[in-house]
């Protein structure tokens, strides 16, 4: 009788425990780490970082580039390779006026008499790509070339990030595109949670990101071309419902259309001369004070659609605040706009 007792007791405290959800705890898989995303500001970071980021490769480098010539960043390629690091360069190939060599042609013969692998891009649009993924676990998304000259003037941006979705597009992009150089750019792969926007078809991610600004909030935004009329309705339709919108570029005549309708519609444009010490080779916005986009694609119909270009939008709070006042500092140092300029 007594043992009948006891086993009805421990029945009721077990059941009493589960309705109460006090149930034993079970084991829970740790959550995946935060991504990180780091800013490079040029030219005022120098290109250290880049060169660490290839140097720090420990089995595979594949690296998409519309103009190299940096000897630094070609010898640690060839290092990365000499230690066993599996290196792939994908150049653009465009030939320049007159059927001259390409303009990558002395990087392309430097890279090919070392165990790096190097091919040339397809010819029939500009790979205007600039990035760079390092053992699968890690991308730097760049606006900037590869081009020396070009280091102590220009304005440009890189983002460094681990984040797994993005990394993962970047690598299967890359695998897609290195084994099609004879055709032209397919969509960019884009995993769920990845921050990636691939051209062709980044325009319609920049129009939404654009019309996504809020009235009373600043939109920031520089590039160094300008002729895409979406991206530009958009800039001045975010005007109209309130927000303020400043855009800067170098000024060049052959985007003079694209400032005067940005201008007449309430854009508040602003240039620096071609002679300034700063050019602005960056293509990037934030808006919302939230949310940034950096990438290698300008403004325009072609960059947007077909050319392979390749940026994030983010909402890192780092990457935000770095670009924002970045932009915010290039505007208070350029001249207003005035058409016909």
């Amino acid at each position: 009788m007594r043992a009948s007792f006891a086993g009805i007791a421990l029945s009721a405290v077990l059941l009493a425990t589960v309705v109460s959800g006090c149930a034993p705890a079970q084991s829970m898989a740790p959550e995946p780490p935060k991504p990180t995303l780091t800013l490079v500001v040029e030219p005022q970071a120098g290109y250290q970082p880049i060169y660490d980021f290839i140097s720090g490769a420990k089995t595979s480098l594949d690296m998409t580039m519309y103009q190299l010539q940096d000897t630094r960043a070609q010898d640690a390629l060839k290092a990365a390779a000499k230690r066993g690091v599996k290196v792939r360069v994908l150049l653009d190939s465009n030939i320049s006026g007159g059927g001259s060599p390409t303009m990558n042609q002395a990087a392309y013969s430097d890279l090919s008499t070392s165990s790096v692998e190097v091919r040339w891009a397809w010819s029939g649009t500009l790979w205007h790509q600039k990035s760079i993924s390092r053992d699968g676990v890690a991308a730097a998304i760049m606006t900037c070339n590869l081009y020396a000259p070009y280091y102590p003037f220009v304005r440009d941006f890189a983002v460094i990030t681990d984040d797994r979705a993005t990394v993962a597009g970047m690598d299967a992009t890359f695998d897609k595109d290195w084994q099609a150089t004879s055709s032209p750019p397919t969509s960019g792969v884009v995993p769920s949670g990845s921050d990636l926007v691939w051209s062709p078809g980044a325009q319609t991610p920049l129009v939404d990101l654009i019309d996504s600004a809020r009235a009373g909030t600043t939109v920031w935004a520089e590039s160094e071309q300008l002729d895409s009329p979406p991206i530009q309705q958009a800039l001045v339709s975010a005007a109209k419902r309130g927000a303020t919108v400043n855009f800067l570029m170098t000024y060049d005549s052959n985007w003079a259309a694209g400032l005067n309708a940005l201008s007449a519609g309430g854009v508040q444009v602003r240039v620096y001369q071609p002679s300034a010490p700063i050019y602005i080779h960056a293509k990037a916005l934030t808006v919302n004070d939230d949310t940034a986009y950096a990438g290698s694609a300008n403004f325009t119909t072609p960059m947007t659609d077909q050319n392979r270009n390749v940026g994030i939008i983010t909402k890192d709070s780092g990457v935000v605040r770095g670009i924002r006042s970045t932009i915010a500092s290039d505007f208070a140092g350029a001249a207003p706009y005035t058409s016909g300029q």
